[in-house]
């Protein structure tokens, strides 16, 4: 019986070992394939990477599996399991948070604060919505379609631009794509620019060409990258990818290690695939990148989520003392910051990310404006006056709604979208584009002053539009003022030449209040 029983423990460890010597194996096996296929991971390591908390849980995870095959202290992997509950926990509640409270530490002291705004310079005119819906429209390719929509400054001015990327699962793997589109997003009219190119590594496509998975292994795994951006040169013959650098520096918050988001530079990709690293030191030493918005637009977002934790994490959770929020317009699917162009001290043209902060709670006043410089991130903070009125960008389109222009509207067939930023002889106005529901058209451009927002300027067109950044509001509404008196005066034309016998009291009775209206105005 003894001889059976060191039989069976024998047998027992010979198994025990071959056990490990097959799991050492899939581990191996495992290891060689993550590092293979890491571009396909990229979002889980770089989650382990950014939150040191959330790493701890899988290691203590792993630990308690391993102690729980390979040993017979059951209490150990308790200990354990309630390690990775915890630091899970600590990880998803606090590193968020404390992400916040260290990046506005490092932000407050270089914030240049202003007390005007500056002035605003090609206005962009053409929302998301229409702009894709307009190069969709234009699309003529049956096998491609647009990718993601962002920038690029041309001559100073703002155009949308998009890749055509393959349009199916099958081409995605075998073409290229076609090249990119560009509109004109400070006319309100279509203008648009195709440029045919093939592109070795671009966005849409599979598998080792795509941009994102060539990013992660030839330039830098441990980073994050902004979608790209597309510029044309060579006279508009061939197309530049540009893509903006994420890097993350180790910090910490309390007893919480965490990495923080920091500027890393930018990529350059040409129509072969080649890929050129700049740093944010050697940028202004590009041309082509001269004037463009390489900041990355999700750590000035950061930026601007920041200001509610300047108090602290207590302060933002439960006192909310003068705290700020950063208010999204809702149904909108274009989300602060907005990009906007300004004018430097010398006139000249540069990119700005706006962020307009809110009072926290259910207010929608306009507590801060916040300007990110595009290029090198430098921020700019204006504050409202204690007895200031100022609204922000979600009540703006109530107000606009409730102008009496408007009011025989019909809002189930129109939009009111996109409130963006223009700053005019130091007064800042919300500009709102009215649009049917298709979003293929602009109806009109309608102005709210935001500390005055009982006055709203409504303009037909984008020649109306421009006449008012350059001659100012005086002018704009005399001749809104005289249309409608002359289109007054041709409807009651109209009326005045029917036949007697063919007038309803009904015409009769608008006549004479047609009449009236016009005295009154032409008096006026």
């Amino acid at each position: 019986m003894l001889r059976d029983r060191i039989l069976r423990d024998d047998m027992f460890r010979d198994t025990i070992s071959k056990i490990k010597k097959v799991i050492l194996i899939v581990v191996l096996i495992i290891s060689v394939f993550l590092y293979v296929c890491r571009p396909f991971f990229h979002g889980f390591f770089m989650r382990c990477y950014t939150n040191p908390a959330f790493l701890l849980a899988f290691v203590a995870l792993g630990a308690g599996i391993m102690i729980r095959l390979f040993s017979d202290r059951f209490k150990w992997t308790i200990v354990v399991g309630a390690i990775f509950f915890v630091a899970l926990l600590v990880g998803s509640m606090f590193v968020a948070e404390g992400k916040r409270v260290e990046i506005y530490k490092d932000i407050s002291s270089n914030i240049i604060e202003i007390d005007t705004f500056p002035e605003s310079t090609s206005i962009r005119l053409m929302p998301y919505q229409i702009a894709r819906n307009n190069m969709t429209n234009n699309l003529t390719l049956e096998q491609f379609r647009l990718g993601k929509l962002d920038f690029v400054i041309l001559d100073g001015e703002m155009w949308w631009n998009a890749a055509l990327i393959p349009d199916g699962t099958w081409i995605h793997y075998r073409m290229k794509p076609y090249g990119a589109m560009f509109i004109n997003a400070c006319e309100t009219e279509t203008e648009i620019i195709k440029i045919k190119q093939d592109l070795e590594v671009a966005e849409g496509i599979g598998i080792s060409d795509n941009i994102y998975w060539r990013l992660y292994k030839d330039i830098d795994y441990w980073s994050d990258y902004s979608d790209p951006f597309y510029i044309p040169y060579d006279n508009n013959t061939k197309i530049m990818t540009v893509v903006s650098k994420i890097d993350y520096k180790l910090d910490s918050w309390t007893f919480v290690p965490l990495r923080k988001p920091v500027f890393g530079g930018v990529v350059l990709i040409d129509g072969e695939g080649n890929m050129k690293y700049v740093s944010p030191e050697k940028i202004d030493e590009e041309p082509i990148l001269h004037g463009q918005q390489v900041f990355p637009e999700a750590i000035a977002r950061l930026y601007g989520e920041s200001f509610a934790y300047k108090r602290g994490v207590w302060n933002a959770w439960i006192a909310h003392k003068d705290q700020t929020e950063l208010n999204d317009v809702p149904g909108e699917g274009n989300f602060m910051p907005y990009l906007i162009m300004v004018q430097d001290e010398n006139g000249e043209p540069i990119p700005m990310w706006f962020m307009a902060l809110e009072p926290y709670g259910t207010t929608y006043g306009l507590k801060k404006v916040l300007l990110v410089d595009a290029i090198d991130g430098t921020v700019y903070s204006w504050s409202k006056g204690e007895n200031e009125q100022s609204v922000g960008a979600v009540k703006s389109i109530e107000h606009a709604k409730s102008t009496d222009t408007f009011r025989n509207v019909n809002w189930a067939d129109f939009r009111l979208i996109e409130p963006i930023p223009i700053f005019k002889e130091g007064t800042m106005y919300w500009k709102l584009t009215m649009t049917r529901y298709t979003q293929t058209g602009i109806t009109n451009i309608v102005l709210i002053e935001a500390s005055n927002p009982e006055n709203v300027i409504v303009f037909k067109d984008g020649a109306e539009f421009q006449q008012f950044l350059t001659e100012g509001a005086t002018d704009t509404v005399k001749m809104s003022m005289d249309q409608l008196l002359h289109e007054i005066d041709v409807l009651l034309q109209k009326i005045k030449d029917l036949p007697s016998d063919a007038k309803s009291p009904i015409l009769v009775e608008l006549e004479e209040k047609l009449e009236r209206l016009l005295s009154l105005l032409e008096e006026s």
